[in-house]
């Protein structure tokens, strides 16, 4: 097979514990694994210019992009057709807002791009200015003129476009219009890391009660946006009929919530390694995703949560379109006194819960991580 060159290029440190990071470097393990004719090279936005190849082959390659955002964005889209046109690659991956320097780049003869959209930063910026008075609103509202141009070009110049849902797909159709070559693929998750194993031997691991009921909460992200604050609400309201329930909260920035975590139901952490992540999840009875703004549909903890036992309780305005209330997890509204009573009743209906939880095992095994690979790089190579 002749050799086929891919450059990935990410704003997101392949070092960094989140969303986009993790999604690289599942995609980069499936394509090593995979295809050993595909050459890669990340190129991702850091604090210098370098490039190695610490293993398997893969160059990584940091383009130095100093301020603060969004300048540092700017200037790392700047870069980056430089970098390409001393360095000739096949194909290219973009993703999130790295997609502006398509505007001035000219392809060569035989070269694609494709581009892969994590969500709308338009709307996620629209979605955040929700919580702000008015002059806040005034102040930052020229962030959605930014962020409807930086992230305009791959959809008008891309030759592929990856959706990570099927809503991400209809806000940037609703933005700039319809295209032909637009692909919805569902984040995959790593089934081999993330499964269902006993959770009184989890419990134990992590010193936690082996009687007590337990919430999960994961979210590095600012906690309005993924939503703790009705997580929070929603576990006082459960805390209230049993107090036996904790909550555990892993990521959060505690200097930004402490106004509001210091509650005798909540167990609060720091960011877990991923080989400790797994015990959490099956440690947990319920996983929150509540989020007020995602691209994923499951996000990346919550088909991990789904893929390790978790009943997942979810809102309408995480738009978790996977999940179908009382199938294969627990649709809430925003009533939390009543919805608490009704989580807490269905715990007494073993038989219930074990339905749910069997068919949300069986939605997210068509994302594991090889069935995903394989139709993401299917669109990557352009196969029909």
């Amino acid at each position: 097979m002749e050799e086929i060159s891919l450059s990935v290029i990410s704003d997101s440190d392949p070092n960094f514990l989140g969303g986009i990071s993790l999604f690289q470097k599942n995609l980069i393990n499936y394509i090593t694994k995979n295809y050993n004719y595909i050459k890669l090279n990340l190129i991702y936005r850091g604090k210098k210019d370098k490039s190695d190849v610490p293993n398997k082959g893969v160059t990584f390659t940091e383009l130095k992009s100093p301020f603060k955002y969004p300048i540092n964005e700017i200037i790392f889209n700047f870069k980056i057709p430089n970098f390409l046109k001393k360095n000739l690659s096949n194909i290219i991956n973009s993703h999130a807002q790295c997609g502006l320097w398509e505007s001035f780049y000219k392809k060569n003869s035989g070269q694609e791009i494709i581009h892969t959209y994590h969500g709308t930063t338009y709307h996620f910026y629209k979605n955040h200015l929700k919580r702000f008075g008015l002059i806040k609103k005034v102040f930052f509202s020229p962030l959605l003129v930014f962020s409807y141009l930086i992230e305009k070009p791959p959809w008008k110049k891309a030759d592929r476009i990856i959706c990570v849902s099927e809503h991400v797909k209809k806000e940037l159709e609703d933005l700039y219009g319809k295209r032909e070559n637009v692909f919805v693929i569902r984040t995959g998750v790593d089934m081999g890391l993330f499964k269902p194993r006993e959770k009184s031997l989890a419990r134990e691991k992590l010193n936690l009660d082996k009687d007590n009921i337990y919430g999960l909460y994961v979210g590095r992200g600012g906690y309005w946006t993924k939503g703790l604050d009705k997580v929070i609400t929603l576990s006082k309201e459960i805390y209230n009929l049993n107090n036996n329930y904790r909550l555990i909260v892993i990521g959060a920035d505690e200097k930004k919530v402490k106004d509001f975590i210091d509650e005798k139901f909540i167990i609060n952490l720091p960011v877990q390694s991923r080989d400790k992540m797994p015990l959490y999840y099956n440690a947990s009875n319920l996983f929150f995703s509540m989020s007020r703004y995602e691209g994923g549909a499951p996000t990346m903890v919550t088909s991990e949560a789904m893929t390790s036992g978790c009943l997942i309780i979810t809102d309408a305005e995480a738009k978790q379109e996977i999940i179908e209330n009382e199938k294969n997890g627990i649709f809430i509204t925003g009533d939390y006194k009543t919805e608490a009573k009704r989580i807490l009743d269905l715990f007494k209906n073993r038989k219930k819960i074990e339905e749910i939880l069997r068919n949300s095992l069986e939605t997210i095994k068509d994302l594991s991580l090889d069935k995903w690979g394989k139709r993401y790089v299917d669109v990557l190579l352009n196969k029909k």
